[in-house]
């Protein structure tokens, strides 16, 4: 009898462990705190959990935003992560931030979040005008290791006054909480598409307006930088203060899996969050869910490739994705 409730334990661990085995473990990179990236993506983690508990578990990781997440996910220290497009292009090319990593290629493209644009203010009563005013001037470029920071000195580059600014490093609510107070002159951050939550509740009391780029200017931060369209931002209703439209730069912020990830683990991470039922639900939490999509048009430009489970998940919703490079590691 011994020997029997021997065996049945040794049995019950080897399932159990077996069990236990079945069950794939991610790590899910999201944002900074004040950021729309850290309460979306950790949405996004309890809904994975809640729905595919059974099978894959997502651990959720704050991060210093799309340079961190890109740098991390190429790595497979995050095994999923969302990333600016400028980001993604630099690892799978090894420049730019990425030149001392070399070429980061460990990493596909599954999703399409959405497209941002880059948003540059100052209060309304301002005597800042241009670009060109701003030299001399304090100009927050968010949080080192963003992908807003990296957004705002490319365009401030590719404008032609990087060198004649002073820059801050604040975080979202710090930034427009020094722009109100006019510890600093100029607002520089990632809009989600043409608005910041932080920035919209400031003008409520302190109305500002969105800077806005000539047409030249435009131009030299797009040939310097490829992988930015041009996009001008209509006025915002909810702006107090913006009553002209703003020149400005889009890209795309995309949804990145490491190699680490199984085929199974990307089409199921897919079908739950982009189900339209759930997608709603995660709107109406994090609205940066509203427009996930499989639009990879830029990426035949950029070649860049798409992974094999994601393509054929966009494909049965009915994306075209003729002559985007797909490929498997």
């Amino acid at each position: 009898m011994k020997l029997v409730t021997t065996l049945i334990a040794a049995a019950s661990v080897v399932a159990f462990s077996a069990a236990a085995q079945a069950e794939e473990s991610y790590r899910i990179g999201g944002g900074p705190a004040g950021g729309g990236w850290h309460p979306s993506v950790s949405a996004g983690a309890q809904m994975l959990n809640s729905e595919l508990g059974d099978n894959y578990k997502f651990n959720y990781s704050p991060s210093n935003g799309s340079v961190d997440n890109v740098r991390r996910t190429a790595y497979g220290k995050f095994d999923t992560a969302w990333g600016h497009v400028g980001q993604v292009f630099q690892a799978w090319n090894g420049v730019g931030l990425f030149k001392e990593d070399g070429k980061l290629q460990d990493f596909r493209i599954i999703a399409n979040v959405r497209k941002q644009s880059q948003i540059i203010a100052v209060l309304a009563d301002s005597p800042i005008k241009s670009y060109s005013d701003m030299k001399g001037k304090i100009v927050n470029l968010l949080n080192k290791g963003s992908g807003s920071n990296v957004n705002c000195r490319n365009i401030m580059n590719g404008a032609g006054i990087g060198g004649d600014i002073e820059t801050r490093n604040l975080g979202f609510s710090d930034s427009a909480r020094a722009l109100g107070d006019r510890q600093i002159d100029v607002f520089c951050s990632a809009g989600a598409p043409f608005l910041i939550p932080a920035l919209t509740q400031l003008s409520i009391t302190k109305p500002v307006r969105y800077i806005s780029l000539t047409a030249e200017e435009q131009a030299a931060v797009i040939k310097k930088s490829p992988f930015y369209a041009a996009v001008t931002i209509p006025v915002q209703g909810d702006v107090k203060g913006m009553t002209e439209p703003a020149r400005s730069i889009s890209y795309d912020v995309y949804w990145l899996a490491n190699k680490s990830m199984s085929d199974g683990a990307i089409t199921a991470m897919l079908e739950t969050t982009a189900d339209p039922a759930n997608l709603k639900k995660l709107a109406a939490v994090a609205g940066y869910w509203k427009t996930l999509n499989g639009n990879f048009a830029n990426l035949k430009a950029l070649g860049i490739p798409l992974h094999p489970s994601a393509a054929k998940y966009w494909e049965s919703r009915g994306f075209d994705i003729s002559g985007v490079p797909v490929a498997a590691f």
